[in-house]
């Protein structure tokens, strides 16, 4: 210790110049240009505060070089571009359906500026958000009306509030699922406001299971999105319950969820109704998700008669519940791409259906060449709780090595590639991957190839 008793360090402490002074030198005008001049100074600050704390000198181009660290690390969001080789094409929890980027570009010419979102052109008054969709979706499902909420829960919510609200629905006790996030369907129901009264069994309903008392609003089927019921099992058919609620006068309300416009048992799934055909067959309000079978972004569609869309619209909750510009943009570019029948080119999900074996096979051999990766035949699922045990005939790439370890360095890659881990081997799946997506897997099966030969 030196005389007066000081700690060495303090030379160092003393030898670092003030705050304003070093903003105003050379090394901080980047990042003062580039966060501005109130998060350099808290950044800087930060900083400082740590030489301190370890009594270390002051160096200027490794505090602009910190400061730069910290001022990255808190303004900047977790949210990434990841490519999708994990054989899921309707993946939750990498943000379900990817978007066309022509697409996008149109949904952006409205998006980006003003709009009449809210304003009737004809009159030149206030007019309505929610009837931007009617038109197309009059034209795809054959309803008479339709609005657009948030997601397809908030659909859910909304129609059972403006319908049922302080009286009971009627649900089969093996329809009431939870879905991601642990959100459940008899908690959505009684959120609506809404009391719920099981019918049938687990395993087995029966139409005459819907007994109808005299505070029973309605009759709710939902599709099972994410899970079957197989073995000694019984459900009534559409056609069967729209006989009860005509014969009782209650609406017929379907949690139909998936968004399926078209029949997708041509690319090798089940025949399942459309929802155009389930507005034919009698259902009279129907809800779904646009970022599913749609393809579109987040969303959710109520459709059905009239009287019904109505009263759903002019509820308290639609204002709270109801989608922004962004959304009615994309889901509209997209609804249109359904109704020029030209979905298979516009929309991924539906290229990604639609490309045949040989061309996935074609293009896996590209993307191995020069490698020792094997191309091999694989089963791609559709995801989004569509058809939860279905799955089609696909490509995959198969990298060699120790699985758990390719699938960690294969999330460090930039962009992160998700890839397959399944009886000890990684895999790539070649039918979930963007176009552009391709030349990034092939650099990245490149790069690891040539590592593991300098070893």
């Amino acid at each position: 210790m030196r005389k007066g008793g000081r700690p060495a360090g303090d030379s160092s402490l003393r030898a670092i110049p003030s705050v304003e002074r070093i903003l105003s030198g050379a090394a901080f005008a980047p990042l003062i240009a580039a966060f501005g001049r109130t998060r350099a100074k808290e950044a800087l600050a930060g900083h400082l505060d740590s030489l301190r704390a370890l009594r270390s000198p002051y160096n200027e181009e490794l505090a602009a070089a910190a400061a730069r660290v910290a001022l990255e690390g808190s303004t900047a969001s977790t949210l990434r571009p990841v490519v999708n080789g994990s054989g899921v094409i309707i993946h939750t929890n990498l943000g379900r359906s990817p978007i066309d980027g022509a697409l996008w570009e149109r949904a952006g010419r409205i998006a980006e500026g003003y709009s009449n979102l809210e304003f009737d052109l004809e009159s030149g008054e206030r007019g309505a958000r929610d009837e931007h969709l009617q038109s197309l979706c009059r034209t795809l499902f054959g309803c008479e009306d339709a609005v657009l909420t948030n997601n397809n829960a908030a659909g859910t919510l909304l129609l059972l509030a403006a319908v049922a609200a302080r009286r009971e629905v009627l649900v089969s006790r093996g329809e009431l699922v939870e879905i991601g996030g642990s959100f459940r369907v008899p908690d959505v129901i009684q959120q609506g406001g809404a009391k719920l009264r099981e019918v049938g069994t687990t395993n087995r309903t029966r139409a005459r299971d819907y007994v109808v008392r005299r505070n029973t609003a309605a009759i709710l089927r939902v599709n099972r999105s994410n899970f079957d019921i197989v073995g000694f099992t019984e459900t009534p058919e559409i056609e069967e319950l729209v006989e009860v609620a005509r014969a009782k006068k209650l609406p017929l309300l379907y949690d139909e969820g998936s968004g399926r416009v078209v029949d997708i048992s041509k690319y090798g799934f089940r025949k399942r109704d459309t929802i155009r055909e389930l507005m034919a067959k009698g259902v009279d309000a129907l809800t779904c998700s646009t970022d599913k079978l749609i393809g579109a972004t987040q969303g959710g569609l109520i459709l059905g008669r009239a009287e019904i869309i109505v009263k759903c619209r002019r509820h308290p909750l639609m204002r709270a519940l109801r989608a922004g510009k962004e959304s009615y943009a994309v889901i509209g570019e997209t609804l249109r791409a359904f109704a020029s029948e030209s979905h298979e080119r516009a929309i991924p999900i539906y290229r990604m259906l639609s490309t045949s074996l040989d061309m996935l096979r074609t293009c896996a051999a590209t993307i191995v060449r020069g490698t020792n990766c094997r191309v091999v035949d694989s089963r791609c699922a559709l995801g989004g709780g569509t058809t939860p045990t279905e799955t089609i005939a696909s490509v995959a790439i198969e990298v060699p090595g120790n699985a758990a370890r390719l699938y960690e360095r294969f999330l460090r890659n930039d962009p992160p590639i998700v890839g397959r881990v399944a009886d000890d081997r990684f895999t790539i799946e070649v039918r979930t991957l963007l176009d552009g997506d391709v030349e990034v897997v092939r650099r990245s099966i490149l790069k690891h190839h040539r590592a593991i030969g300098k070893r």
